[in-house]
């Protein structure tokens, strides 16, 4: 998979851009605040379809950008030599900034629209058009954040190869919400305890596809991070384990967690509550990992997610690596770079140009942000 060129229009900070990206490694430098997060947040966009980094999608249209307000993410790829494209446009409703509905961040209210090859298609049918990994210094997070971050690692890299999930997704999420409303209307009594039977067989069914696909990827994700694990560490450190194990919520099922659930007012069982656990010879991460050992444990879950969707999909995905060398020591730091180079395509961003180990002669391409452009690097 290569992605050929990206366009964008009032995105955060960037105006306008359109850059052509052969195959290959692509070097991005600028200084902090450039706005070189900003493009590989787009550029992942392509193929998540949502940001990782905004709270709300209103967050993404440039603040200045003239009425109507409308941010635009376009990507041209070859995928198995095919052309693909996929276009984002996020419209601020209401005339946006001119006294427009918005919401408590002050970022407006939006509407999306996503077309693959010029065809309008919902987010779920249109993920995996593009496939791509991004690895951020935030990452860390996989191990110290919420339980939702990690669900959400698994769904998004299920998601890019098997449409079908987040159609599954969705259709659990509805079923969520009726029985959780459900619950409320009984507590308030208006609603019968027996009129539940229903929904828990619904929302078994919707959940039984959910569990065997973060299962079956789990499993092949720890055994390739453990891999890659391996590979990253440095000759003077001990070999750790770095596993992976998929953690339904402990309540074996859901008329077992009836009386708790009508208790509370919410479902408290299902793969909406369930873990992905990140361990290190056998202890969590988390919480016995120092610093460095957990960079080196994400980095690997991140190179792992990339050779999952080639090794099922035969097209290696995009990697974006948003200023990653920065926070690794030297010898990583060319363990990183011999991993990595190994893509079909890389982008990767650095504010210092000097800490990435991959010689100019081995780039494919290095572009540098100053004043708001995009122009071709001085050699280094």
């Amino acid at each position: 998979m290569h992605l050929t060129r990206v366009q964008l229009a009032n995105f955060r900070s960037w105006t306008d851009l359109q850059l052509d990206l052969p195959p290959g490694v692509t070097l991005i430098s600028g200084a902090n605040a450039a706005g070189k997060s900003n493009l590989v947040e787009a550029i992942y966009m392509l193929a998540a379809l949502r940001s990782t980094r905004a709270q709300t999608e209103g967050e993404l249209i440039r603040w200045s950008a003239p009425l109507p307000q409308i941010a635009r993410i376009a990507g041209s790829a070859l995928v198995r030599d095919e052309p693909v494209e996929v276009e984002i446009a996020l419209a601020a409703r209401s005339g946006g900034a001119a006294g427009g509905a918005r919401q408590r961040s002050g970022a407006p209210l939006t509407s999306k629209r996503i077309r693959v090859n010029g065809v309008a298609r919902r987010a779920g049918d249109a993920l995996g058009a593009i496939r791509a990994v991004q690895f951020t210094t935030q990452d860390i997070e996989l191990l110290t954040g919420g339980s939702a971050l990690r669900r959400r690692y698994l769904d998004v890299a299920i998601g890019q190869l098997a449409p079908a999930h987040a159609a599954h997704l969705s259709r659990y999420q509805r079923a969520l919400s009726q029985r959780n409303a459900l619950l409320k209307r009984i507590a308030e009594g208006r609603a019968r305890e027996q009129e539940l039977d229903q929904w828990d067989e619904l929302l078994a069914a919707a959940a039984t596809p959910i569990w065997q696909a973060r299962a079956e990827a789990a499993q092949a994700l720890s055994e390739q991070a453990e891999r890659s694990h391996q590979a990253l560490r440095a000759a003077d450190e001990p070999s750790e384990a770095l596993t992976l194990s998929y953690a339904p919520a402990d309540d074996p099922s859901l008329p077992e967690s009836r009386a708790r659930d009508l208790a509370r007012g919410s479902t408290s069982v299902g793969p909406h509550r369930d873990d992905l656990l990140i361990d290190l010879d056998g202890r969590p991460a988390a919480n016995f990992a120092s610093r460095a050992q957990q960079r080196a444990a994400v980095l690997a879950m991140r190179l792992a997610e990339a050779e999952y969707l080639r090794a099922s999909d035969r097209d290696a995905p995009i990697l974006l690596l948003d200023d990653v060398f920065s926070e690794l020591d030297p010898e990583r730091r060319e363990r990183t770079a011999g991993a990595v180079s190994a893509m079909a395509q890389v982008i990767l961003t650095s504010a210092d140009p000097a800490v990435v180990p991959i010689a100019a002669g081995d780039l494919a391409a290095s572009f540098e942000i100053a004043d708001g452009a995009l122009r071709p690097a001085v050699s280094r």
